[in-house]
């Protein structure tokens, strides 16, 4: 019985541990989605990657709860803004500016 309990409770919690939380939102630029947009969110030192879809919209379960940075890497510049996970997903949408050549990502 004892081993069925530690069985049944490793169960539960090793896909807990695998993803703290779940950043979401989108990225627009000028009012239009950025479609295909490589995205990288750093928490500590755990790297989750992922893209935006056609509409700009991301979903991107991350390692670590706690404040991470949400980053663009493939704009000039590397635009990036603070995020936080948590065990519940989180919303960030954005909208990608270009500012002296450079592109920066601000909160909508």
């Amino acid at each position: 019985m004892r081993r069925f309990i530690v069985v049944c409770v490793g169960i539960i919690l090793v896909p807990c541990a695998l993803h703290a939380g779940q950043i979401y939102g989108s990225v627009t630029s000028g009012g239009k989605p950025v479609a295909n947009a490589a995205i990288e969110i750093t928490c500590d030192k755990a790297v989750a990657t992922g893209a935006t879809a056609s509409d700009g919209a991301y979903r991107i379960d991350v390692p670590k709860q706690g404040q991470c940075t949400l980053k663009l890497p493939r704009y000039a510049g590397g635009p990036s803004a603070v995020v936080f996970s948590y065990a519940n997903p989180s919303q960030y949408d954005f909208e990608l500016v270009s500012v002296n050549g450079a592109y920066r990502l601000r909160r909508r």
